[in-house]
């Protein structure tokens, strides 16, 4: 294994373990036409803050909210550390006063460094089952993101003291996260606040060295 490959290894595990901070709503209130504005603030499993929209939809009979979402991390927010995604989230069931819902989205994430400079792409997929009301909800979740390609570029620095011949392109990765936890929300008017805790561990089934995450969303629907 040559010394090119060694950093877009550990590129590819951190950011398969960094997911981006996304509050699922009170799918309740989803209704066809309406719009959401957002914004959440949380460790997963750095400091991660983003903003973002969606857009409710029917599908197949089914309220389905798509969106985009972007954010930044770490402890100063550093924008050159990113998230941004693309995807939508459906109500799937609703049988005796339970709902399940399922979530889908690419997701892509970037980071810069002494070392290299990089773009991952990836996908994350989930879902809940809980109780939603108009007025509040509780639901655990499932999740998994994956990091799917990376490409990576070595800095002029790592190519003079470390490794002259590193090759700058696309690696593609395995590393991915299994997320386990729960959420809960409270409706406020046309806001809602949401709060989501729970567990991480990597595709293999090892604890992170942050094995938690945590995050508090406030939306506004219009």
């Amino acid at each position: 294994m040559t010394r090119s490959i060694i950093p877009a290894i550990g590129l590819a595990l951190a950011l398969a373990v960094a997911r981006p901070a996304e509050a699922q709503w009170n799918v309740a209130r989803y209704v066809p036409g309406s719009n959401r504005l957002y914004s959440t603030v949380g460790v997963d499993p750095a400091l991660v803050a983003a903003v973002g929209y969606g857009r409710t939809f029917r599908l197949f009979g089914r309220p389905l909210q798509a969106g985009l979402e972007a954010g930044a991390a770490g402890g100063s927010l550093d924008l050159r550390d990113f998230r941004a995604r693309l995807g939508a989230n459906i109500l799937l069931l609703d049988v005796a006063g339970m709902q399940l819902t399922g979530r889908a989205a690419f997701v892509t994430r970037g980071t810069s460094n002494t070392i290299y400079r990089a773009l991952d792409m990836g996908a994350d997929v989930g879902g809940t089952l809980g109780i939603y009301r108009r007025g509040w909800f509780a639901a655990g979740e499932a999740g998994f993101d994956k990091a799917i390609i990376t490409h990576l570029t070595h800095s002029d620095w790592y190519r003079r003291y470390i490794y002259p011949d590193a090759k700058d392109g696309w690696y593609l990765t395995t590393g991915g996260t299994w997320q386990f936890g729960g959420m809960a929300g409270l409706t406020l008017g046309r806001s809602e606040l949401v709060l989501r805790a729970g567990t991480a561990r990597t595709q293999g089934g090892r604890k992170l060295a942050v094995p938690f995450y945590a995050d508090l969303g406030v939306g506004v629907s219009f």
